[in-house]
């Protein structure tokens, strides 16, 4: 390990921002689509992070209430542990609850019938 290295990257360190709760049926459009794009970066470095693929968060994911929904409580869980005044066991909690909600991300993609190419409406009867 390089010490310099250590160093800098700790000093470059930016916690994140207060945890943001997003009631999705009270935004008007322009908030939605502002959360859309706050929500869809943290998406993608989830998916880096954790090597998720398209069975569990498939493209589509936006147009999937019930995903967005999960996605954004999962975010929030996420920010609210790496706070400052969090607790050193948050984070465990954190991971503790991904795997839950991994398995309901799956489930829900899976009865979508969406894939990596193809996109299907949610079913509404």
């Amino acid at each position: 390990m390089n010490p310099d290295a250590d160093l800098t990257r700790a000093l470059a360190f930016i916690p994140p921002p207060d945890p943001c709760v997003a009631c999705w049926r009270d935004l008007d459009p322009t908030s939605t689509t502002e959360e859309l794009e706050r929500l869809a970066d943290w998406i993608t470095w989830a998916t880096r992070r954790y090597n998720l693929d398209h069975k569990v968060i498939p493209p589509c994911w936006p147009n999937h209430g019930a995903i967005v929904e999960e996605l954004s409580a999962l975010r929030t869980f996420w920010e609210s542990c790496y706070q400052s005044d969090s607790a050193p066991s948050d984070p465990l909690a954190f991971h503790r609850d991904l795997t839950l909600a991994l398995r309901r991300l799956r489930d829900w993609t899976s009865l979508l019938g969406c894939t990596r190419t193809a996109h299907r409406s949610d079913r509404t009867d």
